[in-house]
């Protein structure tokens, strides 16, 4: 994981906004003068208790949150309480939403709109009819609507409902000129991300008017954008076309888009872009390549060919740039390859093992390694057995690592001998190390034998919650219905554990275990909603009928934490440099002060980098260093209008409310985390460090200021 009427950060594009963003933003040096920093303006009682009531997910008594959103004399009051009630992602908001959009203030319309898209892509999914509803009401307003800037946010609301009358609406939309038809596009592309959206025919031929070069730069990434996410093959011309515009971050999201819908012929294509001058741009020309490489059949394969070209990234690593040379190849690991393309994967291993020989610089000898490592794991993948990552690194990569690297790998591809890999993989289970074990188990998982039953059984009464919830859902892949009373013991923790509740609940429901159906029932009452939700589910299809999890207040705090002050930077400190964060304290205050809070503790220091996808994000901050860990509370989800460009720092999350010290930084524009991801942060400063992180790199520190 937003929104303001400014075009430039509403339609996600930094292209044209961000020159303008750094021209305006002096470097910040991180030392700042304590006697000039601005403190947080204060907020009038009636805001304090709306963000109350927000933080307590209450309507408050006598439904004062409804009320004020359609009553208040202050417009700016009704703003904020129909903000609260698009976090709060109700149902039973959904009337007074609605009736938001006729409010006389453009500020309120606007913030009834957009709740309305926060409700829309709620945690829970919403009923259809519910969906309609909403749909109908914003096709209304948008019809009468003379503010633009109103009609943008109604138009964005619309993507994330994807119901089919709103991306009727969003199709005929791409036909008015200016930035109705841009933010259209964009819309486009979101609703169909959603399971089950299927685009009308004439949807491309009225994107391709706006990929033209001639278009303004966020009319032709909102049509690319929407092209890549179709994955219909009628976009494919449309796809070849703007892999060649002017805009690095355009070429990118088509080049992705060609993996999808693109043929083998494409390759000579994506060959060019794979000396791209902009690395996210190799990035995803690797990708596709890579997934056309999967696709072809027989011995000739123009996009294995062209891969080959990748050894000039390997010779950019060697020189020490891990961005232009490491992410590329980093990407290609990720996607892996065939057993065709072993031999090209074995040529780029060899010249990064002569690499790290050759190379005295222990950084670039240290990310050499790491890529190396890598693509070790894709060569184990493809024999389906861990035996090429047990000596690559050179000593420089720690053996838990490289374990848990390829035991994830070889969990998604099915075992030619289920019984040779359980024995193979089996022992892993006992290591010492969480995140090996984690890995191990979700192997076995996928490997139908006796052995990984009897492997799986050792680790449901782990000490470790999160590795006896893994051993759960391993269990329950393996159809082990004896795991059930065990796995039960287990749900009575996970009720007040949100680490691993929906883990634990999904288990139980592919087990079948209607004896469980009583501790379900008992988590509909927690006051957290992953917890809720996840019985919600579970229960669904235990029971046969839909059951829904009502909302639950969370206890009330009584005082609010004090605000940070206005200018509140990060200082992340890492192994390869330093980047600056600029916190958004306004519109995210208890996330903000929650990161910051826990950079005065040091609370980061030594952690890693634990995840980084190429062209996406890099994610940190986990103590265990596996995805799975926290500071050992969450902290509540607080959407906001800030969108998901470059350089944009999110709190990583497995459900509503569930942030805690995870964090990512977005490599490039994402439109589907905006109004779904707390955004908190943006780097002013450094980003060339985040774009040259790789996966275990480590967070010397991270200093809070002033």
């Amino acid at each position: 994981m937003q929104r303001t009427i400014l075009l430039c950060s509403l339609v996600v594009l930094t292209l044209a906004c961000q020159t303008q963003k750094s021209a305006k933003k002096p470097a910040n040096n991180g030392k700042q003068n304590q006697t000039q920093v601005e403190a947080a303006p204060k907020l009038p009682p009636e805001f304090i208790e709306v963000a109350s009531l927000e933080d307590r997910r209450s309507f408050g008594e006598g439904n004062k949150l409804l009320t004020w959103a359609l009553t208040a004399n202050d417009p700016a009051l009704r703003g904020r309480s129909l903000l609260a009630l698009g976090r709060i992602q109700d149902v039973a908001a959904a009337d007074t939403l609605i009736k938001g959009l006729t409010d006389p203030d453009p500020g309120a319309r606007s913030e009834a709109a957009f709740a309305i898209g926060l409700l829309g892509q709620s945690w829970s999914p919403i009923a259809d009819d519910v969906k309609n509803k909403l749909t109908d009401a914003l096709k209304a307003t948008e019809a009468e609507e003379q503010d633009v800037g109103i009609k943008l946010v109604i138009i964005e609301a619309l993507g994330r409902l994807a119901s089919p009358a709103a991306v009727n609406l969003l199709v005929d939309r791409l036909t008015v000129p200016g930035d109705v038809q841009a933010r259209a596009a964009l819309s486009i592309g979101i609703a169909a991300r959603t399971p089950g959206v299927t685009l009308p025919p004439k949807t491309f031929n009225a994107l391709a008017g706006l990929i033209k070069k001639e278009m303004p730069p966020v009319a032709r990434y909102g049509a690319a954008y929407a092209l890549a996410q179709s994955k219909n093959p009628s976009a494919r011309t449309w796809l070849l076309m703007c892999a060649g515009d002017d805009a690095s971050e355009i070429r990118a999201i088509c080049a992705k888009g060609l993996g999808d819908v693109g043929q083998d012929v494409d390759a000579v294509t994506l060959k060019k872009l794979l000396d791209d001058p902009d690395y996210r741009v190799a990035v995803e020309a690797t990708k596709a390549l890579a997934k056309l490489t999967n696709r072809c059949k027989g011995s000739a394969c123009a996009a294995l060919g062209a891969l080959a070209d990748l050894s000039l990234r390997v010779e950019r690593l060697l020189r020490g740039d891990s961005a232009g040379g490491g992410q590329p190849l980093l990407m290609l690991a990720q996607t892996g390859l065939p057993m065709s393309g072993r031999p090209l994967l074995q040529s780029l291993r060899q010249e990064l093992l002569n690499g790290v020989r050759q190379v005295q610089d222990a950084r670039i000898r240290q990310d050499i390694a790491n890529v190396e490592c890598r693509i070790a794991a894709a060569l184990d993948k493809q024999t389906g057995s861990p035996q090429e990552v047990l000596n690559c690194g050179g000593n420089l990569i720690s053996e838990p690592q490289r374990l848990s690297m390829v035991l994830k790998e070889l969990a998604t591809v099915t075992a030619a001998d289920p019984n040779k890999r359980a024995a193979e993989i089996g022992s892993f289970v006992f290591h010492n190390d969480a995140r090996v074990k984690v890995a191990a188990l979700e192997v076995l998982g996928e490997t139908k034998s006796q052995t990984s039953i009897d492997k799986v059984r050792t680790q449901l009464l782990n000490a470790d919650p999160v590795v006896a919830a893994y051993a759960a859902s391993a269990a329950a892949k393996l159809g082990d219905k004896g795991s059930i009373a065990t796995i039960r013991g287990l749900a009575m923790k996970a009720m007040t554990q949100v680490d691993i509740a929906p883990t634990v609940a999904e288990a139980l429901a592919n087990l079948d275990a209607k004896e469980a159906i009583p501790d379900l029932e008992q988590w509909l009452t927690s006051t957290n909603a992953t917890i809720r939700n996840s019985a919600a589910s579970a229960l669904s299809r235990l029971k046969g009928t839909p059951v829904v999890a009502a909302r639950v207040e969370r206890p009330d705090d009584k005082v609010r934490p004090p605000s940070l002050p206005k200018e509140a930077h990060l200082l992340i400190k890492t192994e390869k440099g330093e980047f600056d964060v600029k916190l958004f304290t306004q519109e995210s205050p208890l996330t903000a002060l929650n990161m910051y809070t826990l950079a005065r503790k040091n609370f980061f220091k030594g952690l890693t980098f634990h995840r980084v996808v190429p062209d996406f994000v890099a994610q940190g901050g986990d103590p265990r260093g596996d995805g799975e860990g926290g500071p050992g509370y969450t902290v509540r989800c607080e959407v906001n209008h800030r969108v998901y460009a470059r350089g944009v720092v999110g709190m990583a999350l497995s459900g509503k409310d569930t942030g805690g010290s995870q964090f990512f930084v977005t490599a490039a524009p994402q439109p589907h985390l905006d109004g779904k991801y707390t955004a908190f942060g943006e780097v002013v400063k450094g980003q060339e460090v985040v774009d040259a992180l790789l996966e275990g790199d480590k967070i010397v520190e991270i200093r809070a200021t002033p």
